[in-house]
């Protein structure tokens, strides 16, 4: 979309529908995806009028979507009906939040894993906007070094730094402030230290 282009709702919503629910999906599951994603469009339109700079449209919607997904799993907590409305694993395939047997999890280990998520989603809102916004297009989007680099306007290797830089700022943060376990299943959680 050019920039002239990217002010309209309607366009937008074309462009970033689909990217936007893949995002949820793959922190959420299917069902709250599209939850999520009705959410975000309707912040989209809320406050489109206060972007300022619409070369920023991409990271601007991101920011949109990781922040509506971050309050979504602090708000939601589960109850054992809710859990076979659970979806975790997004087509049968890993993901950054591949949940194996989502099934037989308690619901303590299902709001665990959510405030792990929310909290990690947290940790990359707070990366300077540069590393964050490629971040975001290499790990939610799945683009390659290229193809960020024509996205946002630079070379490839500037991409291969920032990334090295945002994922090398994400660790610290959370070996600073985390305290990481492998629960009875072995997947890799994490908790706030204490004090």
């Amino acid at each position: 979309m050019s920039d002239t282009d990217s002010l309209d709702l309607t366009r937008i919503h074309d462009a970033y529908y689909a990217k936007v629910l893949a995002c949820a999906t793959e922190f959420l599951g299917r069902d709250d995806a599209d939850d999520v994603a009705q959410e975000v469009f309707v912040k989209i339109d809320r406050s489109l009028d206060s972007l300022r700079e619409p070369s920023r449209l991409n990271s601007w919607i991101y920011s949109i979507t990781l922040n509506t997904i971050r309050d979504f799993s602090r708000k939601r907590r589960v109850t054992p009906d809710s859990l076979s409305d659970t979806r975790l694993e997004v087509d049968g395939t890993a993901s950054a939040v591949d949940i194996a047997d989502a099934g037989s999890r308690t619901p303590d280990e299902l709001i665990e894993r959510r405030d792990m998520m929310a909290c990690y989603l947290d940790y990359v809102h707070d990366l300077s906007p540069a590393y964050r916004d490629v971040y975001v297009l290499s790990e939610f989007e799945g683009l390659s070094d290229a193809a960020i680099a024509g996205r946002l306007g630079i070379s490839r290797g500037a991409v291969k730094i920032r990334l090295h830089r945002a994922r090398a700022r994400l660790v610290e943060t959370l070996r600073r402030d985390c305290q990481c376990y492998r629960n009875r299943r072995g997947e890799l959680m994490g908790e706030p230290k204490r004090p």
